[in-house]
């Protein structure tokens, strides 16, 4: 398998498309099965609910297949790398920020994951040349999520789920009025 200079491969084109080909094959199968359950037949009054499915399912599927047979056909000429180990790192390194982010929105709210966001990225910009100073990173990513309340919350009367921490701070200033 031919690989970047950089970093070895993580795994081969090849193996990509068959995989790709069996996952759209098995998308196919299900929309068939949940469209048989449906009916596929020709009724009094027209098509059956399941009959335009299943005949999209039948055509994933054969398309799906007809990808496999190519892939197994330019076997040899798949045998370069889909990606290389430091490039899948690349990918990593963002890819598990905004999974965090997204998980821990239901439990903090969009606020504070927001502002970790921001500052997570700013802080681990290893790229530039004079890294950010904390006071930037705490000035910048608070600023966003503020700028994001005023503008949802307060202007579009469109708030955004502030999770426990909103919820507090939100009875904090009832209390107060």
């Amino acid at each position: 398998m031919s690989h970047s200079s950089d970093s070895p491969a993580l795994v081969g084109t090849r193996w990509v498309e068959l995989g790709l080909t069996l996952f759209t094959t098995l998308i196919g199968v299900v929309v068939m099965f949940g469209s048989v359950e449906q009916g596929i037949g020709w009724g009094d009054s027209g098509p059956e609910p399941g009959y335009f499915p299943f005949y999209i399912g039948l055509l994933l599927s054969a398309a799906s297949l007809g990808n496999g047979v190519l892939t197994l056909v330019r076997w040899k000429a798949l045998s370069v790398a889909f990606v290389s180990r430091s490039a899948f790192g690349q990918v990593l390194s963002v890819f598990i920020p905004i999974a965090l982010f997204v998980g821990a929105m239901p439990l903090v709210g969009i606020y504070v994951s927001s502002a970790c966001f921001i500052a997570w990225f700013m802080w681990s910009d290893k790229a530039r040349a004079t890294p950010y100073s904390k006071w930037k990173i705490a000035g910048i990513s608070l600023g966003a999520v503020l700028a994001s309340y005023l503008i949802f919350a307060l202007w579009f009367k469109v708030p955004l789920d502030g999770g426990p921490l909103g919820e507090w701070i939100a009875q904090t200033a009832r209390y107060f009025k």
